[in-house]
C-alpha cells in the first residue's frame, strides 16, 4: 500500500464505514480495520489504526518500513484536522472539510515549503464531478470524472485519461483498494463507488487487483500487480 492511483489521488490531503461480520442466529458484530501489512516486491510496511470513543480513527501509524510516521486526527463539525509527525517532528498539517454525505469538499495540506489546496465538486447524486488542485499558489490543475453504474470509470486531467474497471458482482466495502488508498493517504473519502475496484489503466500503467475474503465475506487480502511489480496486502480487524 502507499502506491498512488494516477490522476485520481492528488498530493496532500473520517469517513470509514465499518464492515460487518455475519453469523446466522446472532447479531452481526461490528468490525474495524486495525492493521494493514503491505509488501511491495519485498519492501514491507505496516499500518496500525486506532479509534476514539466515537468510533472515528484517532491515529494511523506506519510502524515498519521506510519513513515511519504517525498521523493524529481531531474532529470538529464537518472538519478534520490531521497532524503528521516523523521521528517526533511535525512535518505536515492537513485541514479537511466534509459535506453532509461525509465526503471531502476541501483539503489543505501544509508542509515545509509546500501548500497544496484541493477542492472537490459533486453532482446532486453525490458523485464526484471534478477536483481542482493548486500547489503553492500556482495555476490549478483540474481532473474530471465519469461514472457508469455508480462507479468512476474514467478520469481526465486535461491530457491523460485513466480507465477503471470493477467487480460488478461485489459491492464497495472496507478493504476496497481505492478506499484504502484514500483512507491512508487522506483520512477521508472523496469517491464512494458502488462496486469493488478491479483495476485501472493509464499510459505506462496496467494495474490488476484481486481480493481474498474470509468465510464471512470480509476482505482479508489484496494482490495488486503491475507488470513485474507485485503488492500483497494483509488486513486484520477487531470485531465486537
Amino acid at each position: 500500500m502507499n502506491k498512488y492511483i494516477p490522476l485520481l489521488l492528488v498530493p496532500g490531503c473520517l469517513f470509514f464505514a465499518a464492515p460487518s461480520c455475519s453469523k446466522k442466529g446472532s447479531p452481526a458484530p461490528t468490525c474495524k480495520l486495525i492493521t494493514l501489512t503491505g509488501d511491495v516486491n519485498g519492501s514491507l510496511k505496516v499500518f496500525a489504526i486506532s479509534y476514539n470513543n466515537d468510533g472515528n480513527i484517532s491515529t494511523i501509524q506506519q510502524t515498519i518500513g521506510t519513513d515511519p510516521y504517525t498521523k493524529v486526527f481531531n474532529y470538529g463539525d464537518k472538519l478534520i484536522m490531521i497532524s503528521k509527525s516523523e521521528s517526533g517532528t511535525l512535518t505536515e498539517t492537513d485541514s479537511i472539510v466534509l459535506n453532509d454525505n461525509g465526503l471531502m469538499t476541501y483539503c489543505q495540506a501544509s508542509a515545509v515549503g509546500s501548500l497544496v489546496v484541493t477542492t472537490y465538486t459533486y453532482g446532486g447524486n453525490g458523485q464526484l464531478l471534478k477536483s481542482a488542485t493548486q500547489i503553492n499558489g500556482g495555476i490549478p490543475s483540474t481532473t474530471t470524472y465519469q461514472y457508469t453504474n455508480g462507479d468512476v470509470t474514467s478520469s481526465f486531467d486535461g491530457s491523460t485519461t485513466t480507465a477503471f474497471t470493477y467487480y460488478t458482482d461485489k459491492a464497495f466495502a472496507d478493504g476496497d483498494y481505492l478506499k484504502l488508498e484514500e483512507l491512508l493517504t487522506y483520512g477521508a473519502l472523496f469517491i464512494k463507488n458502488a462496486h469493488l475496484i478491479k483495476g485501472y489503466q493509464a499510459p505506462g500503467v496496467v494495474e490488476n487487483i484481486n481480493y481474498t475474503f474470509d468465510n464471512t465475506g470480509i476482505i482479508t487480502g489484496i494482490t495488486a500487480t503491475n507488470g513485474p511489480s507485485i503488492e500483497n496486502d494483509t488486513l486484520q480487524y477487531s470485531c465486537h
